[in-house]
Formats: structure tokens, C-alpha cells, sequence
């Protein structure tokens, strides 16, 4: 039921200014890995066992239900068995677990001339390759384009408009080449003629790269945003470089949007026959004592990489960790955590305070310290939740149109007709509601398992 037309988004304080003009580090020796397959595992045909030696880029393991999707081995060494580790998503998983031997051995594809391959085969790579998007949704790359037909525009998409993160930024900068090649084997791979790389107003530096490898190719354009939050979102990138709109999926349109860092593995795969076996991660936020971007390995855990970047702030007694970007990471209990291959960024945040009022302060700073996160101090103040005034503040400002506030009492009531007649499925998750609420209500939690209850009771009905 949307009654409003999407918005264009709201300005969010970037926080980008401790790691964007930083190079990127890497941290590719860990003891350990810990691939992930699933929270049961048993939709994997695991093809190693205790004791195997194993190379960097061999698989490892295969899905068997589902879209297909192909695990590799991102250290050389022996395979230890399967041992549980908590998710991104918050989940256990189950993960196969390599001790490191440090030789560095591989085990990659044959390099392709891809002016010469078809689009099989160029899909066949992408597959064997196993890459997915890494941006965060990560969905298996190689069925975007299996049966996409009438596609005439492939996008990149680096708007990056989550606060802290700049770990595509950094791609953009120092492998320009790999995104471009990467950009023209998916426009290939899509029979594609035009093709687009999407980025926010204000990185000059990325913009003037990528513009200056571009410049060569008359199908390829730089096309930059407006830096609001969620500018990133599909449908806004699709709306604002072509002015189309779809119902359900991109192709609808003629379009295929795939994550910067996702063409760069592409591109790897295809002309180096690197399989997806490391990413850039940013580790960010006021907790951290060494802010940056790190090429680390898939499998690695977050504990080390925190390490790697200086490790927590002395002078804070408690922090808080989020997997991924503020506005739609999850919190995660510890930093016990695995690297996946979907993980964007590391936030490491300062622990939750009682608002205190501050001595001989005027009653009305004091009441909007109250109502409004206040960007001049770092700490997060907890402020107790307050009753909705049905101010309509989420309604105006929500990016895909909905209406967060009946969408978050009916998830409440576990009404799952009006959650379809509210299109909850809709909900992009991006915590616009959250941020603008004056009551501090955490809106957006509350519909995200309104969503996920929603799916369950569709998904039984059939």
C-alpha cells in the first residue's frame, strides 16, 4: 500500500575522513580461516576432509540446493574439520576450519582472453569463480546473468553511502583497471552496449580515475550522485542514471547493477583465473586506534583484523561492534565473528552511555541534546524509547515510500496481512525511519522481523 512517492533520501554525517585518504593495507597471513557454508551446513557437499592439504583457490565445497554456489580454500595448509562461528548475519555458522602453512601455494583457473569467450563460458567462470555481490547482499553473480535477456545497460554501483565506509573507494583508486575490464566482461557477459560507473558527489579523486581509464571506450560513462543516504539504493541508481523504474529486478528495465568490488573479482577471475578469495574491508569508528581499509582474506576473523588495525581504544571501557555500516550492519555480541565474503566494513563504536544533563546548560540545548543525536560528541547516549507522536517524520523521509510506523505496529501485532497489505517486502532495511524518529523508536528492528516473520507465514501457506 504505498500511498507516497519514494523520496530521494536524507544528508547523514559521512564519517569517511579517518580512512578514505588512506591506502589500503593488506592482512593476508592469518593461522586460521573459517569458510563459512550455512547455518546447518548440510546444503554443502563438502569435498575436503580432516587432514587434506589444501591450496589457496580450491574448492573447498559446493552447494547442492538452491542457486549453485562454489566455496574455495583462501589459504594454503590443512584442513582442520567443520567448527561453528558466528555470522555477520548474527547466525552460527558452520565453517570449515584450514590452519595456515604460509607457503602461499595456489591452485587458480587458466587466465581468458574474454574478446574471445561467450557469454557461457564467461558465465561458467564467473560461477567456478564463485562470486557473489559484495556489497552486501551477496547473491551469486553468475545467476544475474544466466538468464538475463534484452539487457542494455550494465551499472556500477560505488555510491558507498553508508557513514564509515570506504572500502570501494579505495578499490576505485587503486585497481581502476580491474574495475573498468571488470565493467566491460559483465557488459559482454549481459550483450550489453553501455555501460555505467555510479559514485558519489565529492570523491574527486575516484571520479577523475576512473574517467581518465574510461576515456578510451565510447561506451562507458562516469556518472556521479548527490551524497544522501541511501544513494546507493538500486532503484535510485537505476532512476537517476537512465530515469527507469522496475517493478521487482533491475532487468525489468534492460539493467544489470552489480557492486565496484564485485567487477573487480570479475575481473580477476576472468583474465587472472583468481577465484574470490580476499576483499577489501574497512575497519572504521572511535573505538578503533588505527582506522583503514584492509585486503584480508575470506574465512579470516574479525578479532585479527582488529588487531591488525591497533586494536581498541585504551581509554573507553566498553565498545560496540557492528558488522557492516552503521545504518544497516548488525550488531554483533563480540568480535568473535568470521570475514565473509559480503562483509563491507568493521565498526568498532563507543559503549552506550547515560545521558547526563550538563551543568548550567540553557533548557532548550538541553532538550535537543535529548531529541537528536548530536554529532559534536562521540559517545552514543542511550535514550530511553518514548511513544510514537505519529509526527510522520519516517513516512516523509522513507526512500522507498512506505509507512514505517503502521508497518512497525502491525509487525508488532504479528498481523501478517496487513504486513502484506503495507508491502513490507518492500522494505529496503536502510534505517532512515530509525535515524529521523524524535522518540528514538529502533522502527526499522522492529519491521525487519515483522519482514522475516512475514516470509516464514508466505512461504508455509504455499
Amino acid at each position: 500500500m504505498k500511498l507516497f512517492k519514494a523520496k530521494k533520501g536524507i544528508i547523514i554525517p559521512g564519517k569517511k575522513e579517518d580512512t578514505v585518504k588512506l591506502a589500503t593495507v593488506s592482512y593476508t597471513s592469518p593461522e586460521y580461516v573459517y569458510i563459512p557454508l550455512s547455518i546447518k551446513g548440510n546444503d554443502f557437499e563438502v569435498l575436503v576432509k580432516p587432514g587434506d592439504k589444501v591450496k589457496i583457490g580450491q574448492k573447498i565445497a559446493i552447494r547442492k540446493t538452491g542457486v549453485p554456489l562454489i566455496k574455495h580454500a583462501t589459504v594454503s595448509g590443512e584442513v582442520v574439520g567443520t567448527e561453528r562461528k558466528m555470522h555477520r548475519t548474527g547466525s552460527p555458522y558452520v565453517c570449515i576450519k584450514i590452519k595456515n602453512d604460509f607457503q602461499e601455494e595456489v591452485m587458480f583457473l587458466e587466465p581468458m582472453d574474454f574478446e574471445k569467450a561467450t557469454k557461457d563460458e564467461l558465465i561458467d567462470r564467473i560461477e567456478e569463480a564463485g562470486i557473489v555481490g559484495l556489497g552486501g547482499a551477496g547473491f551469486p553473480t553468475h545467476a544475474k546473468y544466466r538468464d538475463a535477456e534484452n539487457i542494455d545497460t550494465v551499472i556500477l554501483n560505488g555510491a558507498e553511502c553508508e557513514p564509515y565506509l570506504t572500502s570501494d573507494y579505495r578499490v576505485m583508486i587503486e585497481d581502476t583497471y580491474h574495475v573498468v575490464n571488470g565493467l566491460r566482461i559483465l557488459m559482454k557477459t549481459a550483450q550489453a552496449e553501455k555501460g555505467l560507473i555510479v559514485l558519489k558527489e565529492g570523491y574527486k579523486e575516484a571520479y577523475e580515475a576512473l574517467v581518465k581509464e574510461c576515456a578510451q571506450y565510447d561506451n562507458l560513462q562516469v556518472f556521479l550522485v548527490p551524497n544522501q543516504y541511501p544513494a546507493g539504493w538500486e532503484r535510485q541508481v537505476v532512476y537517476r542514471t537512465l530515469k527507469r523504474r522496475y517493478e521487482n529486478y533491475p532487468y525489468e528495465c534492460g539493467v544489470i547493477v552489480n557492486n565496484i568490488s564485485t567487477a573487480v573479482a570479475v575481473s580477476q577471475a576472468v583474465l587472472e583465473g583468481k577465484p574470490l578469495i580476499e576483499r577489501v574491508v574497512t575497519v572504521s569508528g572511535e573505538g578503533v586506534v588505527r582506522p583503514g581499509n584492509y585486503r584480508v582474506r575470506i574465512g579470516t576473523l574479525a578479532s585479527e583484523l582488529i588487531k591488525q588495525a591497533g586494536g581498541l581504544a585504551h581509554d573507553l571501557d566498553e565498545v560496540r561492534i557492528i558488522a557492516g555500516g552503521p545504518m544497516m550492519g548488525v550488531a554483533q555480541k563480540n568480535d568473535d565473528f568470521v570475514i565473509t565474503r559480503a562483509l563491507t566494513g568493521i565498526l568498532v563504536l563507543p559503549g552506550e552511555h547515560k545521558y547526563e544533563v550538563p551543568h548550567k546548560r540553557p533548557v532548550g540545548d538541553v532538550i535537543l541534546d535529548i531529541l537528536h543525536f548530536t554529532e559534536h560528541d562521540h559517545r552514543y547516549f542511550v535514550r530511553d524509547e518514548q511513544p510514537c507522536v505519529r509526527c510522520g517524520s519516517c513516512v516523509f523521509h522513507c526512500p522507498a515510500g512506505l509507512q514505517p510506523a503502521l508497518l512497525r505496529d502491525a509487525a508488532l501485532a504479528k498481523d501478517e496481512v496487513r504486513l502484506g497489505k503495507l508491502d513490507v517486502l518492500e522494505c529496503i532495511d536502510c534505517g532512515t525511519c530509525a535515524y529521523v524518529c524524535p522518540s528514538h523508536i529502533s522502527v526499522n528492528d522492529a519491521i525487519r522481523r515483522g519482514k522475516t516473520y512475514y516470509q516464514v507465514k508466505v512461504k508455509n501457506a504455499k
